[in-house]
């Protein structure tokens, strides 16, 4: 059955039909266009954000430096999305903080004070620190500020810089324009990129810091203080020792606390700038720091370029050196004293025996015959003695052990000095244990020589009315000197405790009522560069080998030498020679 109500017209549904397709046509290529539009932003932003990285790694490189690394994103910021301005905040050495501006369009001072305050707070949240105005240092670079321009910020994003964990900073962007960077793409990128600069640069300082420990490990083992210091004079590298000799406690001293230790002494800083102007090493000899002698060298450090990169430090103790030079002249001048005495002498009685007058008097010429030969014996000692010390010094010196009488050796000496004690009104006696066998293994030339030697030191430096008194005894393994000879009532000044007996041992003491000796000079009683301060204090000088010598004989007999000593209570001087024959007895040690 027809219905009029539609056409049969092909030409209609024709039209229809076509009309249906360029409407699917339409939508669809409406479609693909907004998906092309999107697809070419989406590229835009990408090559955005590899164009940024590309250029943070050509231009930052190894850099560390954060202030840098947000130039570079904010010069660049434009061609991400639209902004007023973009600061950032970070904190300096000195403790204040940068606040730098990059204006995009004329803006008043008070949109930049309100952005200031915003990223203040932030800032404050996020170091855990409370900063205020006064604490910032602000820049601002771009166009110039429009103080009719009453914009207020209306979007505003902070992006914190974190860099191993650590906050370094804040990187904000504001606009004059409302509801922008809520859901933003760009933004996205932009913290991607930034994420991704704080992750290289962290990466990049846990490498540094490894070597850097690695370097600091090499430096802190050097017995020579080592500082290193950049072109800004920013302390990069500071040994203990460095410390120690510069009388430094902080364990990472600032380069003022430093200068401050040797602003007395030496100009440090103009020495810097001096060895990099000059390209030279600068040496300072023995400058004194803290009771101390140090020579210092400054030389500049470059890079593979021959580009400056900071100065290098060297502090070298000397004070040791300059001791032992001095002992030695001192040593030398006391040798050459010691043999022109009798060489003098020698050569005066020489001479007089040329005389016809003396000549014929059989009393005169033999005494003088006598003086040349005590004074030829003295030289002949002396001589010996140097030769005794270099023995030691090199390892060969040597004793011959046999069956030998202490006691007798005891005795002997006790009448060998009795005359001399005689002359200075002093006593000599003798304290000798029972328990102390009539046989021992020793060399009984060279105990005597140690005997010799501490005798005559004690009859040097005691006093007339005093006392000098030869002890011995035997101690057990493990039994103490200083208790032993307490109980024992022996005359020695203190009874130190803690010299325990390694072994069987006899155990010798000479004992004198002197003037005693300080106790900071105890520890160099055996050198023998040096005499004491008590020495100055007597008449009769010595060479000042004796006691090297002892030491020597001593040690070699598988022995040992303390002193102990109490200034106006007089000095002890102990010596121990083991009772039984030890197969292995070390080597001299060398003095």
């Amino acid at each position: 059955m027809f219905n009029p109500g539609i056409s049969t017209d092909p030409i209609f549904w024709a039209a229809i039909f076509s009309l249906v397709v360029l409407i699917v046509a339409w939508i669809e290529f409406r479609r693909l266009y907004a998906r092309l539009i999107d697809r070419e932003e989406l590229m835009r932003r990408r090559m955005y954000e590899i164009s940024i990285l590309r250029e943070l790694g050509e231009r930052i490189g190894y850099s560390l430096n954060v202030q840098k690394i947000v130039d570079i994103i904010s010069s660049s910021l434009g061609n991400l999305l639209p902004y007023s301005m973009v600061v950032y905040m970070l904190p300096t050495e000195s403790g204040r903080l940068l606040y730098h501006v990059n204006l995009a369009e004329p803006v008043s001072k008070g949109f930049i004070a309100d952005a200031r305050i915003r990223m203040l707070k932030s800032f404050s949240t996020l170091l855990g620190k409370n900063y205020t105005e006064s604490d910032v240092d602000e820049t601002v670079t771009g166009v110039v500020t429009d103080p009719t321009n009453a914009s207020k910020v209306e979007s505003f994003f902070n992006i914190p810089i974190v860099i191993n964990n650590r906050p370094a900073g804040i990187f904000t962007v504001a606009s004059t324009k409302p509801g922008l960077y809520k859901t933003s793409q760009e933004v996205e990128i932009l913290y991607t990129i930034m994420n991704q600069a704080s992750e290289a640069v962290s990466k990049l300082e846990i490498v540094l810091e490894v070597e850097k420990g690695k370097l600091n490990s090499m430096v802190s083992s050097m017995a020579d203080g080592v500082l290193m210091v950049d072109p800004a004079n920013r302390v990069m590298v500071v040994n203990p020792q460095t410390r120690t000799l510069l009388g430094i406690k902080a364990e990472h001293p600032t380069i003022f606390e430093i200068l401050d230790k040797l602003s007395d002494h030496l100009d440090l800083r103009t020495k810097i700038e001096e060895s990099i102007r000059k390209d030279e090493v600068i040496v300072e000899d023995e400058v004194a720091i803290e009771g101390r002698f140090v020579q210092i060298l400054i030389s500049p450090v470059k890079d593979n370029k021959n580009e400056p990169i900071g100065s290098v430090v060297l502090f070298h103790d000397v004070t040791h050196e300059k001791e032992v030079e001095k002992m030695r002249e001192d040593f030398t001048s006391m040798m050459v004293h010691e043999l022109r005495s009798p060489l003098t002498g020698i050569r005066s009685i020489a001479d007089l025996l040329k005389s016809e007058k003396i000549k014929n008097e059989q009393k005169k010429y033999q005494e003088f015959v006598s003086l040349i030969s005590v004074n030829s014996s003295s030289m002949l000692d002396l001589v010996n003695d140097l030769l005794d010390v270099a023995k030691i010094e090199a390892g060969k010196f040597q004793v011959f052990k046999k069956p030998g009488d202490i006691k007798k050796i005891i005795k002997q000496r006790i009448e060998s000095f009795t005359s001399l004690a005689a002359e200075s009104r002093l006593e000599i006696v003798e304290n000798v244990g029972p328990e102390v066998p009539d046989s021992l293994a020793l060399d009984d030339m060279k105990i005597t020589q140690v005997f010799n030697n501490i005798i005559s030191n004690a009859i040097k430096f005691t006093p007339p009315g005093g006392k000098i008194t030869l002890s011995a005894f035997v101690c057990k393994r493990d039994d103490d000197v200083g208790v032993h000879a307490e109980n024992l009532k022996l005359p020695w000044p203190v009874f130190a405790k803690g010299n325990v007996c390694a072994m069987d041992e006899l155990i010798i003491s000479i004992s004198d009522t002197g003037m005693g000796i300080p106790e900071v000079e105890v520890g160099r009683l055996f050198n023998k560069f040096q005499q004491l301060s008590t020495a100055s204090k007597s008449e009769k000088k010595g060479s000042g080998l004796g006691l090297v010598i002892v030491k020597g004989i001593v040690e070699a007999h598988g022995g040992r030498v303390n002193v102990i000593s109490a200034e106006g209570k007089g000095t002890t001087f102990y010596f121990s020679l083991p009772l039984v024959e030890e197969k292995n007895v070390k080597p001299v040690a060398k003095v």
